[in-house]
């Protein structure tokens, strides 16, 4: 046989093997990976890692891949980032990766990635690997120390549980595409099956002695029976805004459109509903009689009365309580101090607030009797409004952003409203971030709408969309975007909000009403955080806190509906308040630092541009010179 023949021969074979290899790797990428394998593989290799890059890139992918919800929330484009397809999952409460034992060296799987990042050097490192070196350590030492602490947290509560804030994550999951579709429905199909999950975490955390109060339980039971309600109607929050969202993609067929709309409705049937009625039947059988709410919305329930005044709730009455306590006040609020002295700067700010008021009371009665008798006013008609004149005032003492970004203004849906806060921002994909919602409460808002343009100020300009489309231009490593640091976060918010009051027209001359209103909303969060402090770190009880709102000079209407949020959601208001005033005393120090070279917009440049961090580390390299 001549050596044409042999060469054409060896052509075609070279040819079918090709092909073959090709056709078997196209099924493999179709074919979608598993989640639990492929992050198991990813674990392994940020344990092989022989770079800080690439330990980071690892455990970036890493986390942003535990769910469908997380990927698509923080990734609109994820195979630029090396994330693959995936099945559609939800986020489990059965199996979290990082509180297994690894059996290979009977450390924890945390432990072994704090581990791993030793071994790398910061010293060698750019300022901003450092800066991440740094925040890497401390989320990794905290994530060990708060694993040591499984069913400690409340999941069902009615204002921050699953069951509350699920539908208005799900009505927001970014549908840019049919694949996304597709995604979004298998995910409405695995609501009971989550739901499940989350009762068998509730009853093993009864089973560990840390069982809900009963005000609690009857307070999410009231929650759910709302929600029912709304449920079965014929236009829901599910409805709305997957038709909403649906009507925005123009290359899909009327046709496609129909029968994803009859899917969201099976979905919404056959597994939404069954699984909150399951629900709400579990935490039934938790309250027993104690309420006459249903599951047809009928509440005739004083949930509240249900606290015995004189028992203490907080995170303090369970084992090493405190210990936990003082963990959670660190990842909440991003400060390194003591609780004890948490107190006292909460206490000291009251004061100040208070004497503020008084003095003011005191001197220019005009304006008391003025700030008494009305709600903060402004003259701008519409959310919309407010955003665009916020975006342009604060530009003497903000930074100016790159670029403009793109907002939207949504309301709460009627279903959610009394369960949900007065507005809130939903953080954008990190490589979509000029694109932005912003929720407006309609049970918030009044003709005045002056506590709107404050509320605005903190969810928009120059607050938590200002913040976050600022640091997302300045194009931080990826690994920042897992990093969670509500200290700064909900800090800066507050911040600017309580520094916007001057922003607005009064009526009177003179900054006493300016004062007063921005005093009366530092006294409201100080209480709400002090309380928070008493409860679950002093083992406060209800009666204990109506004696602190009499001590303080006020009624104690609200003390038991305070007294139960703290109870919820320990350290949540810590989060805004201390973090607020560790900014406040941060500004202090860069200003006695600077002198006359000191001025708030290059203040609030070094804030932003260092980003989310823990406020040890924002002094370091704030104050460094």
């Amino acid at each position: 046989m001549n050596s044409s023949v042999l060469r054409k021969r060896f052509c075609l074979l070279s040819l079918c093997t090709l092909l073959a290899s090709l056709l078997l790797l196209t099924i493999y990428e179709l074919r979608p990976l598993n989640r639990t394998s492929y992050r198991n593989s990813l674990y392994r290799q940020m344990l092989a890692s022989t770079s800080f890059s690439d330990y980071t890139n690892k455990l970036f992918q890493y986390e942003i891949t535990q769910d469908s919800i997380t990927t698509a929330y923080h990734l609109r484009h994820p195979k630029r980032y090396g994330i693959p397809s995936l099945p559609a999952t939800l986020s489990s409460f059965s199996a979290n990766e990082y509180k297994q034992q690894n059996i290979n060296n009977n450390s924890t799987s945390i432990d072994a990635l704090f581990d791993k990042l030793t071994t790398f050097s910061p010293q060698s490192a750019t300022t901003s690997e450092q800066i991440n070196y740094s925040l890497l350590a401390n989320h990794l030492s905290l994530s060990s120390s708060l694993s040591k602490y499984p069913y400690y947290e409340y999941l069902l509560g009615s204002s921050t549980g699953v069951q509350t804030n699920l539908p208005v994550t799900l009505c927001e999951y970014p549908l840019p595409d049919s694949s996304a579709v597709e995604t979004y429905l298998q995910l409405l199909e695995q609501i009971p099956n989550y739901f499940q999950e989350i009762i068998a975490y509730d009853k093993q955390r009864s089973a560990q002695g840390l069982t809900a109060p009963a005000f609690l339980t009857a307070a999410s039971k009231e929650q759910l029976a709302t929600f029912l309600s709304s449920l079965r109607q014929d236009k829901n929050c599910f409805t709305e805004t997957f038709h909403e969202r649906l009507m925005q993609l123009d290359h899909i067929s009327a046709s496609t459109r129909s029968r994803y709309e009859a899917r969201n409705q099976s979905a919404i049937k056959n597994s939404i509903l069954p699984a909150y009625e399951t629900l709400y039947c579990y935490l039934t059988q938790d309250t027993g009689n104690l309420s006459s709410t249903d599951s047809s919305g009928s509440d005739t329930s004083q949930t509240n009365n249900l606290i015995e005044s004189s028992t203490p709730y907080g995170l303090s009455t369970f084992p090493s309580g405190k210990e936990y306590y003082s963990l959670l006040v660190q990842q909440s609020t991003g400060s390194n101090r003591p609780v004890s002295e948490l107190i006292s700067m909460t206490d000291t700010a009251l004061q100040n607030a208070l004497g503020t008021v008084l003095n003011i009371a005191l001197t220019d009665q005009t304006a008391y009797l003025y700030y008494c008798d009305h709600p903060l006013e402004t003259y701008y008609e519409s959310p919309e409004a407010i955003l665009e004149a916020l975006s342009l005032m604060i530009r003497k003492d903000y930074p100016v952003l790159s670029d403009s970004p793109h907002y939207t203004v949504k309301q709460v849906p009627d279903s959610l409203a009394a369960s949900l806060s007065p507005a809130f921002y939903m953080i954008p994909a990190i490589d979509d971030y000029n694109n932005n919602t912003i929720y407006v409460n309609p049970l918030y808002t009044n003709e005045e709408n002056g506590n709107l343009f404050t509320t605005l100020a903190h969810e928009g300009f120059p607050g938590h969309l200002y913040q976050t489309v600022y640091f997302n231009a300045t194009n931080p490593s990826p690994i920042r975007q897992i990093l969670d640091y509500p200290g700064y976060v909900e800090g800066w918010a507050t911040y600017v909000e309580m520094n916007i009051f001057p922003y607005l027209d009064y009526p009177l001359e003179g900054d006493s009403l300016c004062k007063l209103y921005q005093s009366d909303t530092i006294i409201n969060l100080a209480l709400c955080s002090r309380i928070d402090l008493g409860v679950n770190y002093e083992g406060w009880t209800l009666d204990d806190t109506r004696h602190f709102f009499e001590e303080q000079g006020f009624q104690d209407y609200y003390a038991e509906n305070v007294y139960s949020y703290v109870v919820e959601a320990p350290s949540n208001y810590l989060s805004y308040f201390i973090g607020y005033l560790e900014i406040e005393d941060l500004k202090t120090a860069y200003r006695n630092l600077k002198m006359e070279k000191y001025s708030d917009q290059n203040f609030h440049k070094q804030l932003l541009d260092l980003g989310p961090a823990n406020f040890e580390t924002i002094r370091k390299h704030i104050l460094s010179d």
